[in-house]
């Protein structure tokens, strides 16, 4: 547990390291336009998955993010 603590500064750069790690071998295993394809599927999920847990709808939950890009 000690080990963990003593890592918790660095936990982003953990994150984004282990992230990119995985993009840069879907990339080489299934092809750059298989990977974006997979992502955005993954999206679609979880916009989905957001809906049911928030009992949103659609464009509410459209509005929210085109109102974080138009910042």
């Amino acid at each position: 547990m000690k080990k963990l603590l003593a890592l918790a500064p660095y936990r982003n750069q953990l994150f984004f390291t282990g992230l990119f790690l995985v993009i840069a071998v879907l990339f080489m295993t299934i092809g750059f336009w298989k990977t974006l394809v997979l992502f955005f599927f993954t999206g679609i999920g979880l916009l989905i998955g957001t809906m049911q847990d928030e009992k949103r709808s659609i464009s509410s939950i459209l509005a929210t993010i085109q109102a974080f890009f138009e910042r």
